[in-house]
């Protein structure tokens, strides 16, 4: 008896010393993973790092601001001329070349899309519309595409291209749908992406909550259509959208990463006969963010507990941080945020950008 009461105390000893050992483990190489985590600016509604890193574009509801990452030195480049409780600036992009950058400005019901060239702070308004609902440059500057809304019973969503001349921006309406937004051009040039919410295929009889639309470019001319969701995965009683941060495309222009339930789906862009990936998660992302290098994702979940209608989805805070790479092998916990995390964006080398509350965020990881 006296034997077998020893032998169960240091089996329970040497499993008390296993799991603390583990938890000393995860501890370190989790304080390895965060270098460094600090606070910028305070105030900020939305942000939009410069091409090359060295700048923060932000805006409040004071108007458009330049901050320089390295010298920390802060410029006004327009001041807002209204005071609201909501910031009428959003859809901030700088342009590849970083001489432009080009915003939505207004309330309701009338908004304006505008280029604001940094040399000169001159403005051109490139469009008016109800809203604007996503803007994107092309790689190479000479072009922006939008999605715009009239606000009008009746009324399809435009997606246009606008070819930005001297005097006179060319306009090309590309294509038109309900309940299209979220914008984004491949880093070649070939693809405008963009999410098309709430559709019914009658080829296959099944009906898409959301779906990702792939639009194939040849100048401004449309070549081809696909649609990229998760065969069969939503029936027609549920309905989801895909946010406008819950996907991502690589930064080589041939991968599309969306979030859909507890998975992430990969799309090939180059190899259409190439079988969609899926993943698996800890929760269902509100934010993808893929990592300059292209070999993994960081994606965001809600912590919250609070309690929600029957069918919708917990998107409040807090929010955790996860990192999973490309095969989803290794799917990481990297930090949790009590006022959330929004706005995701990832520096080259290793700093990850957020706002948490109205805080612009930096964490420098060790991954």
């Amino acid at each position: 008896m006296n034997k077998t009461l020893k032998f169960l105390l240091l089996s329970m000893l040497g499993l008390l010393a296993t799991v603390i050992l583990f938890s000393l483990r995860v501890n370190i190489m989790r304080a390895q993973e965060i270098v460094n985590r600090q606070p910028l600016v305070e105030r900020v509604h939305e942000f939009a790092l410069s091409p090359d890193g060295e700048y923060i574009a932000l805006c409040n509801i004071d108007g458009l601001k330049k901050i320089s990452l390295k010298s920390g030195k802060q410029e006004w480049l327009l001041r807002s001329l209204y005071y609201l409780p909501k910031c009428p600036i959003h859809s901030i992009k700088w342009s590849p070349d970083m001489t432009h950058i080009a915003f939505v400005s207004g309330t309701s019901p009338q908004h304006e899309l505008k280029v604001l060239n940094l040399a000169t702070k001159s403005l051109r308004v490139i469009d008016r519309a109800h809203s604007f609902c996503g803007v994107t440059w092309s790689p190479d500057g000479k072009q922006l595409a939008w999605i715009k809304h009239e606000g009008k019973a009746g009324w399809q969503d435009r997606l246009l291209i606008g070819v930005i001349g001297k005097d006179k921006v060319h306009l090309t309406v590309l294509y038109e749908d309900k309940m299209i937004h979220s914008i984004r051009w491949t880093a070649d040039g070939q693809f405008l992406i963009f999410v098309r919410d709430s559709r019914w295929d009658p080829t296959v009889s099944k009906h898409f909550s959301s779906a990702l639309v792939v639009i194939q470019l040849d100048g401004t001319n449309l070549k081809n259509l696909k649609w990229l969701s998760p065969p069969g995965r939503f029936p027609m009683h549920s309905y989801y959208s895909i946010p406008h941060s819950g996907w991502a495309v690589s930064p080589d222009g041939t991968t599309v990463a969306f979030g859909s339930g507890n998975s992430i789906w990969l799309y090939s862009l180059r190899k259409s006969e190439t079988l969609p990936m899926e993943i698996r998660l800890v929760g269902r992302a509100l934010e993808i963010c893929w990592s300059p290098d292209g070999k993994g994702l960081l994606y965001v979940v809600s912590e919250s507990k609070e309690p929600v209608a029957p069918g919708s989805v917990r998107t409040g805070p807090p929010h955790s941080l996860y990192w999973i790479d490309k095969e989803g092998k290794k799917n990481q916990f990297i930090f949790r945020e009590e006022k959330g995390i929004c706005n995701l964006q990832w520096l080259k080398g290793r700093g990850i950008f957020y706002i948490s509350g109205e805080t612009l965020c930096k964490v420098t990881l060790g991954i």
